[in-house]
């Protein structure tokens, strides 16, 4: 038996529902999972240890 993803369902715009697939673990996509979420820490830490590295590069 297969399962299936979910859809996000959040709230867009031009006022529907986001269509896109949650990501998994989660009920949201991407796009609507907000800053805080693990997903958003885990992506803000990877970009600003990128940044750190390149500062360090220039040095």
């Amino acid at each position: 038996m297969a399962t299936t993803q979910s859809k996000c369902g959040a709230p867009t715009k031009s006022g529907g529902s986001c269509r896109r697939r949650a990501m998994v673990g989660t009920s949201r996509c991407e796009l609507h999972q907000g800053p805080w979420s693990p997903y958003g820490v885990a992506k803000r830490k990877a970009e600003e240890a990128k940044k750190k590295l390149k500062q360090r590069r220039k040095k």
